[in-house]
């Protein structure tokens, strides 16, 4: 039994600054060296970072990646260790997500992705065995895809990222050739469930075999997603080691001689038969034995966006309007647990209510409890008057409560949090959701704009769930009782009211039941499944709780609204993807803002 210390590092990436970055893999090599550490992998685009999109096809980029990989080549000589580089390659025109393997001051060859996200397709081609040796700067190197790194006894190769999600995952190529350690660079995104859903896929992968992953984390951008940081070590379905943004290594053993397990082939057949199938009516919400997991990835995810966005703009305040609804209390929950992180002062968060003609007095006690259970302070600015002189100043009546003048309340809530986010060096948080934004329920350049959406990939019925996950958790009788408060609270944009003692425009009324809405968004981009079958599914999900007209009637309001409102959606604000649908105009569900809705209606 021979021993081998293996580590992984996915160190605090600066975007960018390929020097900085040649430091800290330079500063982490030399540290592993010391303790004795023979093989250290690095994420995905180490040098670089992984979020440049556009920015990879610049020449300071791809030539300064080349440069400052040489010197890590230069520098490691004196170093007993072989470690894992990636950087953007340009090779005959094309670009490529490449890993370089370094041992000792030798550059023994490259990989070059083959299977890449959907984001990434825009920047950089697929591998396909095109050439099997490149030069660069009068250096020459193989290309190593389908190749092994061998030293004494240790058969080494390397699987970029999605590779792995092959219809044959890469790494089990590998071990048909030989291979008994698999290095894993990549750059995950963290959604709810990701992490256990890869875990599970590595225990697998790792059947026989070292299996080290670490993925890009702290330092990426956060414009539409998180990264995880996930570094993970496992051997034979094992985890040796596991640690999140963070170097982190074991002490893997493993077997001169791995003996491959043969399998006999098994014939299975299915007889016929007729059953009853049930649907999922809410499919965006977890098992109940992953409630725990989901509420607190959801909520972890979103603090984690918001501190890198934070970081990079070098900032300590946020700002947002708290209306007593559920999305704004969602929003808010999510800042508090990443100022806890950060241990930043919740002064620092100024929560503001801005009522106006409609708002009633439900939601701003909701407001004010919800505040006072936080321990952050409310400040009330009431824009009647302000809107009063807008809309005269526009020759527009009072009494006549048209569009105009519902959404001149939601932008001029808009322009005070914007113009005070100025005034105290802030940024704006946007409460949106995601059933919200399918519905185009947002006004524009309103409630539809802000700095950094927390709530952008987060449905309506997900919020409703945390909110009670968290009801139920919480030992603050205060907290309680203002979540039960809002969780009561009918859904209202609160642009128009009868009476403010009551809530008179409710939003279900107006665009249908947010469990059908979410119900439909998931049908129609998750199964693409078209309206005739949406109707039918919904039927029988909900099992009668809604009639066949019902369901049409808000289905067809659905897909126009969904069609009509896109031009909203493609000028949304960078905002973190909790799940792995949002309609980011980035990288997320895209479509025509000139397309109709009537082919699909």
């Amino acid at each position: 039994m021979k021993t081998i210390k293996v580590a992984c590092s996915s160190f605090e990436i600066e975007l960018g600054q390929i020097d900085k970055n040649y430091e800290k893999i330079l500063d982490t090599i030399k540290k592993a060296s010391d303790e004795n550490i023979k093989i250290v992998n690095f994420p995905e685009l180490s040098l670089t970072g992984s979020t440049l999109n556009d920015l990879f096809f610049q020449k300071k980029i791809l030539d300064s990646s080349i440069d400052y990989l040489l010197k890590l080549e230069k520098e490691s000589e004196n170093l007993d260790i072989l470690f894992t580089v990636g950087i953007p390659l340009e090779v005959k025109s094309k670009l490529y997500n490449s890993i370089f393997v370094i041992k000792s001051g030798l550059i023994l060859g490259c990989y070059l992705k083959e299977n890449l996200k959907n984001s990434e397709r825009k920047i950089f081609s697929e591998f396909e065995d095109d050439f099997s040796y490149i030069n660069l700067k009068n250096y020459g190197f193989p290309v190593l895809n389908n190749s092994l790194i061998s030293s004494k006894d240790l058969n080494i190769a390397v699987s970029i990222g999605e590779d792995e999600d092959k219809i044959i995952p890469k790494s089990l190529l590998y071990k048909e050739l030989g291979a008994n350690l698999i290095l894993h660079p990549e750059n995950m995104y963290q959604f709810a469930f990701s992490e256990k859903e890869k875990i599970e896929k590595y225990k697998f992968l790792s059947k026989d075999t070292i299996y080290v992953s670490t993925s890009s984390g702290i330092g990426e951008s956060s414009t539409d997603f998180v990264f995880s940081g996930l570094d993970i070590i496992l051997y034979d379905g094992k985890i040796i080691e596991k640690r999140n943004d963070s170097f982190g290594c074991g002490t893997v053993a493993y077997k001169e001689a791995i003996n491959l397990l043969d399998y006999d082939s098994i014939e299975i057949e299915f007889e016929n038969c007729n059953y009853n199938y049930k649907l999922n009516p809410y499919p965006y919400l977890p098992d109940s034995n992953d409630k725990d997991i989901f509420c607190e990835d959801v909520l972890e995810i979103q603090a984690k966006g918001l501190i890198r966005r934070m970081k990079h703009i070098g900032i300590e305040d946020v700002v947002l309007g708290l209306s007593g609804g559920l999305d704004s209390t969602m929003a808010i929950l999510a800042i508090v647990k990443a100022y806890e992180i950060m241990n930043i002062d919740k002064s620092h968060i100024h929560a503001y209510s801005l009522p106006a003609f409609a708002t009633s007095n439900k939601t701003k006690s909701n407001a004010k409890k919800l505040s006072e259970a936080l321990g952050i302070e409310l400040t009330e600015i009431d824009l009647t008057e302000s809107l009063k002189a807008h809309l005269n100043d526009i020759s527009h009546s009072i009494d006549l409560k048209d569009t105009a003048y519902e959404n001149s309340q939601a932008r001029e809530r808009t322009q005070v949090l914007m113009d005070i986010a100025n005034m105290k060096n802030a940024i704006v948080i946007g409460t949106g959701d995601l059933s919200e934004l399918a519905l185009g329920f947002a006004t524009y350049n309103g409630d539809q704009m802000s700095m950094y959406g927390l709530n952008a990939s987060i449905t309506k019925t997900e919020i409703r769930y945390i909110l009670n996950w968290i009801l139920e958790k919480s030992s603050d009788e205060n907290l309680k009782d203002a979540l039960k408060n809002i969780l009561d609270t009918p859904i209202s944009p609160e642009l128009v009211n009868d009476d403010n003692n009551a809530i008179s425009q409710k939003t279900e009324e107006i665009v249908g039941p947010y469990e059908l809405i979410d119900y439909f968004i998931y049908e129609f981009f998750e199964n693409k499944c078209s309206k005739e079958e949406i109707s039918k599914r919904a039927f029988i999900a909900f099992d009668g709780k809604y009639s066949e007209d019902t369901i049409n009637k808000w289905l067809t309001s659905f897909i126009k609204r969904l069609f009509n409102n896109q031009f909203k959606r493609s000028s949304m604000p960078d905002g973190v993807a909790v799940s792995n649908i949002s309609f980011s105009p980035r990288n997320g569900i895209l479509m025509p803002s000139d397309i109709k809705s009537d082919f699909f209606n």
